[in-house]
């Protein structure tokens, strides 16, 4: 993939790798987290000990053939600070991440027992929108995204849970980590190198499950069952 200009100029750093098959991981976002296997386990009290910095991928398809080796990962992830840890029983431990910068994997260092990588950090290229049209964009997708919670997951959202205030490009992200599309389609999603873009994106996945929502809605209202008892017709 192919740095612009502005991305080059974004520096190289090492990283933990945290794959998982499940997970696409955005910017701005907090993931809860249960660690549990050995090898992450030993990997969270290193990153503790420095920046408490790990990096997030997917899996590719096909990783339940060597999930417990190194099998392939997509080379887009994005960084997650631990913003609070608690240690288990066992050596398992809960943590909270928030989504910092997207990268891109340049190389693996190190196999065992967890993955250690070079990567290449990807800086979003900002909006072109006006500061005005911006909040017109954020207020106008989030009004969506509560119709779409509803209408098309099921979910009753609770107001207090939504931050109308935050910035265009956070609501971009938040949208697209809940979105309830194939992951290889929500990993396409986090690889697009423009807010704009992956906006443009995000508004039209939104929309057209909202349009094929209603177009269902309406089938089953035209729709005549039959009685459970065929003596009465």
């Amino acid at each position: 993939m192919a740095a612009t200009k502005f991305e080059a100029l974004m520096p190289e750093i090492l990283l933990p790798i945290f794959p998982l098959p499940n997970v696409v991981f955005f910017p701005k976002i907090f993931l809860p987290l249960h660690i549990f296997e050995p090898r992450y386990k030993q990997m969270i009290e290193d990153v503790l000990q420095g920046e408490g910095q790990i990096g997030m991928v997917l899996l590719q398809e096909g990783w339940q053939t060597d999930y417990f080796g190194s099998p392939p990962v997509h080379r887009i992830g994005c960084i997650g600070k631990i913003e609070t840890h608690e240690k288990l029983p066992q050596g398992r431990c809960n943590v909270l991440l928030h989504g910092r910068h997207r990268f891109e994997v340049v190389d693996f260092v190190k196999e065992k027992p967890y993955r250690l990588a070079q990567v290449r950090l990807l800086e979003d290229s900002p909006f072109l929108l006006e500061p005005h049209d911006q909040l017109k964009a954020r207020d106008a997708l989030l009004e969506k995204f509560v119709t779409y919670l509803t209408d098309v997951l099921g979910m009753e959202l609770q107001e207090d849970r939504l931050d109308r205030a935050a910035p265009l490009a956070t609501v971009v992200n938040q949208v697209a980590a809940v979105l309830d599309i194939p992951l290889q389609q929500k990993q396409g999603l986090l690889e697009i190198m423009t807010m704009e873009n992956r906006l443009t994106e995000v508004k039209n996945i939104v929309e057209n499950s909202l349009s094929y929502a209603g177009k269902l809605r309406r089938v089953v209202q035209r729709m005549r069952f039959a009685p459970e008892n065929p003596e009465v017709n």
